[in-house]
């Protein structure tokens, strides 16, 4: 199985009194034997949150940990930053996340399974959710 992940995922894992910690850590065990892809976008957007959210020291141990982890960070080309352009650009939504967009886009360049993720968006636009 190929899956990419996203931020509110990683920070479910990282932050334990979030609301999906335990589901998040569950759904870990479970796809460990999965190949795990990240954007290049999503570890730096995952470490401000918990920055904002729960300390500047706790981001920079999430950053050391995530960065020795194993996700596979995939290649952000000019395709792909215009089919997120585009992606993004017919979006109707107030607070559209570009980061999310370019989720998508690269599930679906890369020809991935689904995404580890709690955002209901993925499901809207009929991404897989794992």
């Amino acid at each position: 199985m190929r899956l990419l992940v996203d931020s509110d995922f990683l920070i479910a894992l990282t932050k334990e009194d979030d609301t999906n910690h335990i589901t998040a850590t569950t759904k870990a065990e479970r796809y460990q034997l999965a190949s795990i892809f990240v954007t290049p976008f999503v570890i730096p957007e995952a470490a401000t949150v918990l920055s904002y959210r729960v300390s500047h020291e706790a981001a920079k141990r999430f950053l050391k940990g995530v960065r020795s982890s194993g996700l596979i960070v995939l290649p952000h080309d000019e395709v792909i930053t215009h089919d997120t352009d585009e992606f993004f650009l017919v979006q109707r939504r107030k607070g559209t996340s570009w980061v999310d967009c370019c989720n998508v886009t690269t599930v679906r360049a890369y020809q991935l399974d689904g995404i580890l993720s709690f955002d209901a968006f993925y499901r809207k636009v009929s991404l897989k959710v794992f």
